[in-house]
């Protein structure tokens, strides 16, 4: 994969709107292209995250692997970005990723992303109204799964 498509690739996802040409190409030539089989495990729920990946090519299975047999709770194709948070802060992993067929993913890993973000700040800037947009506009989804929890426990 040429530098100029992952570049591509990067532009994008929609997390990354609005950064830089340059930041981006900081991302894409450090970036670490890994590549996967049919049915390869990228992680498992519970593993600490390292930085999040962009899938390249093929689709990535999320599983909630606590139910007998696992449920696919999202198939991610071309330009999905998987464990955004995980870019941010340390944290594991929720749920286990599968290639589903063969796949290539652009592995992102923390420290290379928080250089960024120190070589343009004016990005963090960006992200962090980003993140407050979307904190935002879930509370009231929170509040009403809250309520219905509450609900179920009066019952």
């Amino acid at each position: 994969m040429s530098l100029e498509r992952d570049i591509d690739l990067l532009r994008n996802v929609p997390f990354f709107d609005g950064i830089p040409s340059e930041a981006l190409r900081l991302l894409a030539f450090s970036a670490d292209p890994r590549d996967y089989g049919d049915g390869a495990r990228l992680f498992s729920a519970g593993d600490v995250a390292e930085g999040g990946a962009i899938v390249i090519d093929g689709w990535i299975d999320l599983l909630d692997e606590r139910e007998n047999p696992p449920r696919v709770i999202e198939r991610l194709g071309p330009g999905a970005l998987i464990g955004e948070l995980a870019l941010i802060v340390e944290t594991t992993r929720s749920v286990a990723a599968l290639s589903n067929g063969r796949s290539r993913v652009l592995a992102v890993r923390r420290s290379l992303f928080r250089r960024m973000l120190e070589e343009y700040p004016s990005i963090a800037v960006t992200l962090h109204d980003r993140i407050a947009e979307r904190l935002t506009s879930l509370s009231p989804v929170v509040g009403r799964i809250g309520a219905d929890l509450a609900a179920i426990d009066r019952d």
